[in-house]
């Protein structure tokens, strides 16, 4: 009887046995971990899970380096004095390569630009005294090396109805006007004459005028000698030519230092500064002195070539005469008549 009672109570634990076995490689599949510990056994692969152990990262030691600051606000142009300078440490990866590490190196010298206290002093940024101070124009940015820059008058005929741009690429076209002159005077011909006369009354000599000169001509018809005066002041003889080429626009307007008026129709653009070679740079100064009437003419955008253009031909009216056959009209008995014409009258 106990003998039996022993074999049931082994067969009962056997299957619990088998059961937790069971739920545990169940249980296993599902999560990949097991229900519980056993002797010897991690509930998860690869054995039990180390307690990471947290390392705080060194904080670097930055590099120190001494630089001169300003220990007060500055404007451009201020001489620096000791007062106004100190010597520190500060970490390297915070100064300019060329920041001053002596006050002997800036001392006595003169501020580019203005700096704000605290602010270390770049060797870059001062200049003895006697030199300019600042770092120039934005025109003289836009330079390259060679170019000057000139400014010229432009009105809205010459400057291609006010199409300039800064950017654009011109051309100019002058046209002066030829006089004849007295070669010792260097008046327009023709010249008054006075005559050396005795006055009678004060007896004395004085030069009186006596009119226009002229040349002596011969009249067939008189069969004597004649003057010939002018009726009328020298007529110009006119001549056009294209000259400065390829001139790059660097500002259109009034004045850069001009204020807009708020709410206000700002006037229309009055000069156009150029970038030239210095040689039409003395050209172009000449036709200002000499007023001469200028046009410029507007390139394309997208001209690449560079080749030297052949000068064109200077146009005269014998130039437009040839060109484009236009003769001398004969002379006539008549012409048209050029008054107005009178409405006739209704009935």
């Amino acid at each position: 009887m106990v003998r039996k009672f022993l074999q049931g109570v082994l067969f009962m634990l056997l299957l619990i046995m088998l059961a937790a076995v069971g739920y545990g490689a169940w249980v296993y599949r599902q999560t990949g971990s097991l229900p519980f510990a056993l002797p010897g056994v991690s509930a998860t692969p690869g054995g039990p899970t180390p307690t990471p152990t947290i390392t705080p990262t060194p904080t670097p030691t930055p590099v120190m380096r001494p630089a001169v600051i300003v220990t007060t606000n500055l404007p451009a142009g201020a001489l620096l004095t000791e007062e106004d300078l100190e010597e520190t440490q500060r970490p390297s990866k915070d100064l300019p390569q060329d920041t001053a590490t002596n006050i002997s190196q800036v001392v006595g010298q003169l501020l580019r630009t203005p700096l704000q206290a605290g602010q270390p002093v770049r060797l870059s940024n001062v200049v003895p005294r006697g030199h300019v101070v600042g770092s120039g124009s934005t025109l003289a940015g836009m330079l390259q090396p060679g170019e000057v820059a000139i400014a010229y008058p432009i009105s809205r005929l010459s400057s291609v109805g006010y199409a300039l741009r800064a950017g654009d690429v011109v051309d100019m076209i002058v046209t002066f006007l030829f006089v004849d002159v007295d070669i010792n005077f260097q008046s327009q011909l023709s010249n008054q004459v006075m005559v050396l006369s005795y006055d009678w009354e004060t007896r004395t000599y004085a030069f009186r005028p006596a009119g226009t000169l002229g040349h002596v001509a011969e009249n067939n018809n008189l069969t004597v000698p004649v003057y010939v005066v002018p009726q009328e002041g020298q007529r110009p003889r006119m001549v056009a030519q294209l000259t400065v080429r390829h001139a790059r626009v660097l500002y259109v307007g009034r004045s850069l230092v001009e204020t807009p008026i708020p709410n206000t129709t700002p006037p229309p653009p009055d000069v156009v500064v150029l970038a030239v070679t210095p040689q039409d740079a003395v050209v172009l100064n000449f036709f200002m002195a000499r007023q001469a009437t200028t046009s410029f003419v507007l390139r394309s955008a997208t001209e690449t070539d560079t080749t030297p253009e052949p000068t064109p031909v200077p146009v005269t009216l014998e130039y437009i005469q040839k060109h484009f056959g236009i003769p001398l009209p004969p002379q006539k008995p008549y012409q048209l008549n050029i008054s107005a014409p009178t409405a006739t009258p209704r009935p």
